[in-house]
């Protein structure tokens, strides 16, 4: 049976350190379920946040990043000691019967309008991912017609 596995690393801002990074799972056979990088509290440094599904441990993996010689911090997350959130825009069909339960399940979510017109809305959601997923699970009976995630970013504590 897999586990999920969130780490996070603290690398320099240069070009190819994704990539090097990316190669160590990928030569480990380790899918990536999500990664997001983005600008961290330190100038010249960013913070990635990589997602794995595995059934072995990743404890060989998160070694060799500190090898790669960009890599400043790792963390292995706890969830239950970890704030994770994802955000989705979802595009879903509206019709003038299903508009009203779209909303609904729109306002149940806590899921915002980004746009809409008389065809579709699109609504914003941010959250953990299994808040993500219930809601997609919801609206895709209104008729999803595209999903955009961002992938799961974290924090320890």
């Amino acid at each position: 049976m897999s586990k999920t596995h969130t780490l996070v690393a603290l690398v320099e801002n240069k070009a190819g350190v994704l990539n090097r990074i990316a190669s160590l799972f990928r030569r480990r056979r380790f899918n990536i379920e999500s990664l997001t990088v983005g600008h961290s509290e330190k100038e010249g440094l960013s913070r990635m946040t990589i997602v794995v599904n595995a059934s072995t441990n990743v404890d060989q993996v998160f070694r060799q990043m500190y090898k790669v010689v960009e890599v400043i911090k790792i963390k292995k997350l706890d969830e239950e000691n970890a704030t994770i959130r994802d955000l989705a825009l979802v595009k879903i069909k509206i019709t003038a019967k299903n508009k009203a339960a779209v909303l609904k399940n729109l306002k149940l979510f806590g899921a915002k309008i980004a746009k809409q017109n008389s065809h579709y809305l699109i609504a914003e959601i941010c959250g953990e991912p299994r808040k993500i997923e219930s809601f997609l699970a919801i609206v895709s009976d209104f008729g999803i017609l595209e999903i955009s995630r961002t992938g799961a970013t974290a924090v320890s504590g």
